[in-house]
């Protein structure tokens, strides 16, 4: 299930749009107009209160901010937000399952629990299932994804990927049919 995301949060995304993809590796930021803000909220069909509104989210939670009278950044704050949206928006289960189970499991400090909770949500959000304490399951996965996420939290050392296939002595059916395969 696609989490519903917010009239700032799809103006951010629209914003972006390519040159996040484009950049998102090269740079921690970038400049936008807000005449080009402007005309993508029209494109989005918002109407002059719900854009004001939005764009006003957007500076507020610190996910852009003004540098001149008519120019933008994009904070590396909101390029994390972008990056965890794509990963929460992302089907994981088009390819199908390849017969590996992928495991996460984690031990992140308390000083760390801000960072832990966002990381364990989006296991939730994506379907992840828990084993045991700060062990999640789940037939489906991007490693690559996950990885970018745990160090933007700044958690990779606490956090491992494992990629695991039963062993014809262990029965894995109720797993199977917890995740429908």
């Amino acid at each position: 299930m696609k989490k519903k995301i917010s009239n700032a949060t799809r103006l951010l995304l629209e914003i972006t749009g390519e040159i996040l993809e484009t950049t998102a590796d090269y740079t921690e930021a970038f400049l936008f107009s807000a005449g080009s803000a402007s005309r993508l909220g029209k494109n989005m069909h918002l109407k002059s209160e719900q854009y004001q509104s939005a764009f006003y989210g957007l500076r507020r939670h610190g996910y852009i901010r003004q540098i001149n009278d008519d120019q933008f950044l994009i904070t590396p704050k909101a390029i994390n937000k972008i990056n965890r949206i794509k990963i929460e928006q992302n089907d994981w289960s088009s390819n199908g399952w390849d017969g590996n189970w992928k495991i996460i499991s984690y031990d992140i400090p308390e000083s760390k629990r801000k960072q832990r909770d966002i990381f364990r949500s989006i296991l939730k959000r994506k379907g992840f299932v828990g084993i045991q304490n700060s062990v999640f399951i789940s037939p489906y996965a991007d490693f690559k994804a996950l990885d970018q996420l745990r160090r933007e939290l700044g958690i990779e050392k606490y956090v491992s990927f494992f990629n695991a296939k039963s062993d014809i002595t262990d029965d894995d059916t109720k797993l199977k049919e917890r995740f429908n395969l």
